[in-house]
């Protein structure tokens, strides 16, 4: 038996994935070995990024998944924070679903409705809620419903027009030690006699084509993002555009100010900024293709709970290949050029961080004198205690 829609649409995934690795291969940006290799990767995550998000996903019969979407090391598409957990699910805007779950004790859990995703050329921004917003019970329990038409008590709206709408959870571990995150469940309520988990034939096209239009728009939306951040202010400068990035998937709380970063073997960049009144703030490495760099193995990003601010108020980090010996120090984790981006969420502004370019031998020099020092034996303890915690929020 022939499936002429199937068959059709798996030539051009296929023609369509080799087209993205070409040119991903051919960027300027991916000419080092390094990435070279990131770019290889990058197009074979999508693969099973676009599986998940794409082609497994039934919203009749959504799950609230974590490790699908994001993880430390194998799914690093699109920045994910090391100070997230993400929980993500596919339901359908014109029915009703009721969400559920446990509060747990992170500062912020934070729901955002997308319409469609990055394999949808119509994607944009539904909603977002605080789940803080909604009435939780004594014991943290509570329970939503979301639905097209409005309904008593906690309530999201979705929209009736945006069959594949992505619902992505956001639940913030700044505090990495000892907290309990929200658990957090999704059932239908109004299940059809209809609804079936078998696809049909043009529902697997559909969905190999949004694979395939989800890894070329992915690689093109970063490659941009790097040539505009590298044509604003070069290296090792941070630079906060003017953008909208709810349009795809950022959230409408945030300020995502970014840099390109080049490193010697001996440098040092010194980022310094002010703190506003702000909810989170986190400074976070990821590679030219927009992957994050692993943080369970290595102290590649620092957030407001873990850095040490000094006597004037000001946080000062460094970044370098070799641990220069401070608290306040991100790895580069083997990437000696790539990218880093400082979020300010629920902040009253957004301040840019400045940097100082110096020799990690003179780095004394440039920093305060009561910064304290981090003996190697701190630093492994450290890494240690890094590893058991990102572990235990992803269960592993």
């Amino acid at each position: 038996m022939t499936m002429p829609l199937a068959d059709d649409a798996w030539n051009e995934y296929q023609k369509a994935i080799d087209e993205a690795r070409r040119a991903a291969l051919d960027w300027r940006f991916a000419q080092s070995p390094e990435m070279r290799t990131q770019a290889m990767y990058f197009i074979s995550m999508m693969q099973a990024f676009g599986f998940n998000t794409y082609m497994g996903p039934r919203t009749a019969y959504p799950t609230f998944f974590s490790h699908l979407m994001f993880t430390p090391v194998e799914y690093n598409w699109g920045a994910p924070s090391p100070d997230f957990r993400y929980h993500w699910t596919k339901i359908d805007g014109s029915r009703a679903y009721r969400i559920w779950g446990t509060r747990g004790d992170t500062p912020w859990l934070h729901i955002q409705a997308q319409k469609g995703w990055w394999g949808d050329p119509d994607q944009a921004n539904i909603g977002a809620w605080d789940v803080d917003n909604f009435t939780i019970a004594p014991d943290g329990s509570f329970e939503i419903i979301a639905s097209p038409d409005e309904r008593p008590g906690n309530w999201m709206k979705l929209d009736p027009a945006a069959p594949n709408t992505c619902l992505l959870v956001r639940d913030i571990w700044d505090e990495w030690e000892g907290t309990t995150g929200a658990t957090i469940h999704i059932e239908p309520l109004d299940m059809l006699s209809d609804d079936t988990l078998v696809l049909t034939e043009e529902e697997i096209a559909d969905r190999l084509r949004g694979i395939a239009y989800q890894t070329r728009f992915s690689l093109d939306t970063w490659m941009r993002m790097i040539e505009e951040v590298d044509q604003a202010v070069g290296s090792n400068r941070f630079w906060l555009p003017d953008e909208d990035t709810t349009k795809i998937g950022g959230n409408p709380l945030a300020a995502y100010v970014k840099m390109l970063y080049d490193l010697g073997p001996d440098d040092a960049i010194i980022i310094e900024t002010e703190i506003p009144d702000v909810k989170h703030w986190s400074l976070q490495l990821a590679d030219y293709f927009y992957q994050t760099t692993d943080y369970r193995f290595h102290q590649s990003s620092i957030n407001n709970k873990q850095a040490v601010v000094d006597a004037d108020g000001k946080v000062r980090i460094v970044m370098s290949v070799k641990d220069p010996g401070v608290p306040n120090w991100v790895d580069p984790s083997g990437f000696p050029k790539g990218y880093a981006q400082w979020r300010w969420y629920l902040s009253d502004r957004f301040p840019v961080p400045a940097t100082k370019l110096v020799a990690v031998a003179d780095l004394r020099d440039h920093l305060p004198a009561e910064t304290p020092i981090i003996t190697p034996e701190q630093r492994h303890a450290q890494l240690l205690a890094r590893r058991a915690e990102v572990g235990r929020r992803f269960g592993v």
